[in-house]
């Protein structure tokens, strides 16, 4: 009779054990992404970047047909020389009386004006090219080139995957897997190992299944690793 209650409760235990270690799942996410959107009314232009070729931070994608708004620029600037010559010359002639304040103070608002209108211009100018706020590759065309494109569509999807973020949920119970900062692998389907350093927990746990989120961050400027990638928690860290 004791023999048979040592092993039901030697089989608990490793049942318990091989419960508390069941295996965690975990998908490989760029560190960032980004929706880049037309700014500007014009044409496309062809896009600067082949899907998955790397571009560092700052390159142009894409440009936009930048006719109308060069145009746009040297009218205002123009525009602008007139009203400061008229500004001083309003200025001259009051100095020696020979015209009102009010007269001053209109030369000096149009010169304003002017000024505003010609950082408008430049504005719209500088909208027909896109860049990329950080370095990383394309991964979709969302608008074709030589398409008209409005303000505010979808041109391109990017991301950084110079990173990876590892997302899996871990037993909050485990202080190893929910400290930032320490190390964890991940097996991977192809035998390869991604390791990592903890990255980010967050604060609320799951009621149900006991577990929290952790994002582990990942150097992969080798571009060994692919974004979308799954593997299993590497437990004995």
């Amino acid at each position: 009779m004791k023999d048979r209650f040592a092993l039901i409760l030697t089989l608990i235990a490793l049942t318990s054990a091989a419960l508390d270690r069941a295996p965690v799942k975990a998908v490989l996410f760029p560190f960032r992404e980004a929706t880049l959107s037309a700014r500007a009314e014009s044409e496309l232009e062809p896009y600067r970047f082949r899907l998955g070729e790397p571009f560092p931070a700052g390159s142009v994608l894409v440009s936009l047909d930048a006719s109308r708004y060069r145009i746009d620029a040297l009218r205002a600037t123009e525009q602008l020389n007139f009203a400061k010559a008229a500004y001083e010359d309003k200025k001259q002639l009051r100095e020696k009386n020979f015209t009102s304040d009010y007269e001053l103070k209109k030369a000096e608002f149009d010169y304003r004006m002017a000024e505003s209108a010609l950082a408008e211009a430049k504005l719209n100018l500088s909208y027909c090219t896109v860049k990329s706020p950080f370095a990383g590759k394309i991964v979709e065309i969302l608008t074709r080139e030589h398409e008209t494109v409005r303000a505010g569509q979808a041109l391109c999807r990017i991301i950084d995957d110079n990173q990876l973020l590892a997302v899996m949920n871990v037993p909050m119970t485990e202080k190893a897997l929910t400290t930032v900062g320490n190390k964890v692998s991940i097996a991977l389907p192809d035998g390869r190992t991604a390791t990592g350093n903890i990255y980010e927990v967050t604060p609320q746990a799951d009621h149900r299944t006991g577990t929290v989120r952790i994002r582990v961050l990942i150097d992969n400027r080798s571009g060994a690793f692919k974004a979308g990638m799954t593997g299993e928690l590497v437990h004995g860290q």
